[in-house]
């Protein structure tokens, strides 16, 4: 698959090395690269700070029926749902929230846990929704859908709660699981 993904920063560049590594066709790059990175990719990764997002979006140009993966966080809790302004941003675009509530560092090490760990995502789009789940098999993690662009207020109050419990509880960099006892 081809894949453009805006940031390169923490989660971008680790997502562009895995995937690349999966055999991905991947672009990264920064705010001097967002159109052709955009343009690259029939999926689109979005990983820059919160406020950045509009930006980032205007520079990207149409999205139209590409598959947008949101991987950012508002961690200051500014916006009801931050994938939801992205949606208005990029009306054209499969909007799928993912790769947010997970911490890019330990993305390669996650994928050699046995059983894997989980990675919560949702979006409206089923085949977009296939496609990330594919995405996120491919980096060695176990997808959880749990549904709808509606749930993106919860996956996002769930990565705001794994930072807390990660550095402001200071029990470091955590991944989960979900199990049916």
């Amino acid at each position: 698959m081809k894949i453009g993904s805006i940031g390169a920063g923490n989660v971008g560049g680790a997502l562009a090395k895995l995937w690349r590594e999966a055999g991905h066709d991947v672009r990264a790059g920064g705010r001097d690269s967002v159109a052709d990175v955009a343009a690259h990719g029939d999926i689109v990764l979005l990983a820059v700070p919160a406020d950045a997002v509009d930006s980032a979006l205007k520079a990207a140009g149409s999205l139209d029926g590409k598959v947008l993966i949101d991987a950012t966080n508002d961690l200051a809790g500014e916006w009801p749902s931050l994938a939801a302004h992205v949606a208005e941003l990029a009306p054209g675009a499969k909007v799928v929230k993912a790769f947010n509530a997970f911490f890019a560092p330990i993305f390669e090490n996650a994928a050699q846990l046995q059983p894997p760990a989980n990675l919560v995502f949702c979006g409206d789009d089923e085949g977009a929704k296939e496609t990330v789940a594919g995405l996120i098999r491919d980096i060695g993690l176990e997808p959880v859908d749990v549904g709808g662009l509606d749930q993106a207020t919860n996956v996002e109050a769930f990565a705001r709660m794994n930072v807390n419990l990660g550095f402001g509880q200071g029990r470091g960099l955590l991944v989960y699981r979900y199990a049916t006892p």
